[in-house]
């Protein structure tokens, strides 16, 4: 009687093992999910610029981060945003990576979290040695 009661504890405590590696089997990397939200280069590139109305760093510390600075993507794959490097851009999997024209590792990643006419909030995440995540506030503006 002793050895069913055992086996059965065994099998429920192998079950629970099992059901707990199950469940922690997730991704943790929120970079390797698919954004809900994508970019589109007509939606990012033209004849106009992305004005930093509003920025909260969630991680890291960037002095390149500012209110007030324009970031433009143009529909030749060139940019200029924070950083002096980031001179070209690519759209990955609806997200933006920036990067140096003679690299192809991305400095920054840029994912769309929401949209409201013309004014954009994004993720910004730095993909190097810059340790750096923030929540950017867009706002679309002629200014080139």
């Amino acid at each position: 009687m002793k050895e069913k009661s055992l086996l059965k504890m065994l099998l429920i405590a192998i079950f629970a093992i099992m059901s707990v590696g199950f469940v922690a089997c997730g991704s943790d990397d929120e970079a390797d999910d698919e954004p809900t939200l994508k970019f589109t280069k007509a939606m990012i590139a033209g004849d106009f610029s992305w004005y930093v109305e509003n920025y909260t760093i969630e991680r890291g510390s960037s002095s390149k981060l500012a209110k007030g600075v324009y970031l433009k993507f143009n529909n030749d794959g060139t940019c200029s945003c924070f950083h002096r490097m980031e001179t070209a851009y690519r759209l990955n999997n609806g997200r933006i990576e920036t990067y140096y024209a003679q690299t192809s590792e991305p400095m920054f990643v840029y994912t769309l979290l929401s949209q409201s006419g013309d004014v954009l909030k994004v993720r910004m995440t730095g993909t190097l040695d810059d340790d750096l995540s923030a929540t950017l506030t867009l706002k679309k503006t002629s200014k080139n």
